[in-house]
């Protein structure tokens, strides 16, 4: 089957100034349809990037990670990978990791250690572990399902002047707090890309955890766009991890033998 077109963001718009006449379950319906248009507009059919991993904490010197990445929608547009690979610092050359957001199907999440020399699969109970030691967990990486959470809309808000719809997000199957580490998200949508402008991450017992924010939004094509520099804040340890994006291209060709288990391995 060919991918499902997001809603357009004017017929969005025009969605959500009328909220306030819907019932509840109308509400909901309005949320699920945003929050997937959302998601879609961050999925690309293939994509090559650059990146920076920035590692911050409190008292100590930053550790800065290079990256190189490549992803892509497998079948037909119901997959969709990306491989992350360390190029530096030279103690940590060639650890990389493979996600796969399966939207029928459990998430795949694995990872290569160059000085095991094996490649591990990862387990539903490691979406919540730390990302290459930053801030960002492994789902967070991959993403968060869509039909995994029950959104409602709680409000408009600007943020950094730009006017968004604030959406909170509960589990909605059993297991799926404890697989995360989340209790609870709220997301800040843009009105002009449909990017998260914020998002907020309660732990299980309902505390804020962690907090992302998005900066340098750009439209690589009609309806897809990709924040060049995300930040996530640990709000208890302070501590802070920031993603910053270079050279991100979606007028490329990534074979599925690139972002498959096979290709962790140098």
């Amino acid at each position: 089957m060919g991918l499902v077109q997001p809603p357009t963001r004017r017929a969005l718009t025009a969605g959500l100034l009328v909220l306030a006449a819907y019932p509840a379950r109308a509400q909901a319906t309005q949320a699920d349809t945003l929050m997937t248009a959302s998601h879609q507009a961050g999925r690309f059919a293939q994509a090559r990037f650059n990146a920076r991993l920035i590692l911050s904490s409190r008292g100590g010197a930053d550790r800065v990670r290079q990256l190189r990445g490549a992803g892509k929608l497998l079948e037909k547009g119901a997959a969709s990978a990306r491989l992350m690979r360390v190029e530096g610092p030279a103690d940590m050359r060639g650890v990389a990791t493979l996600t796969v957001e399966r939207q029928a199907a459990a998430d795949d999440l694995w990872v290569y250690l160059p000085s095991l020399r094996r490649v591990r699969r990862l387990v539903s109970s490691n979406r919540r572990d730390p990302w290459m030691g930053s801030e960002f967990s492994f789902g967070d990486i991959v993403g968060h399902e869509v039909a995994d959470w029950r959104h409602v809309i709680l409000r408009r808000e600007r943020m950094a002047g730009v006017a968004c719809t604030l959406v909170e997000s509960l589990p909605g199957r059993p297991g799926l707090a404890s697989e995360t580490g989340y209790s609870r998200r709220l997301s800040w949508v843009r009105d002009t890309d449909l990017v998260p402008a914020r998002a907020q991450f309660f732990d299980l017992a309902g505390g804020l955890l962690k907090t992302m924010t998005a900066a340098e939004v750009r439209t690589l094509a009609p309806g897809k766009a990709q924040a060049m520099q995300i930040t996530m804040r640990n709000e208890r340890s302070g501590a802070v991890s920031r993603l910053e994006f270079s050279d991100f291209r979606i007028d490329v060709t990534v074979a599925d033998s690139e972002v498959a288990p096979g290709a962790l391995k140098l």
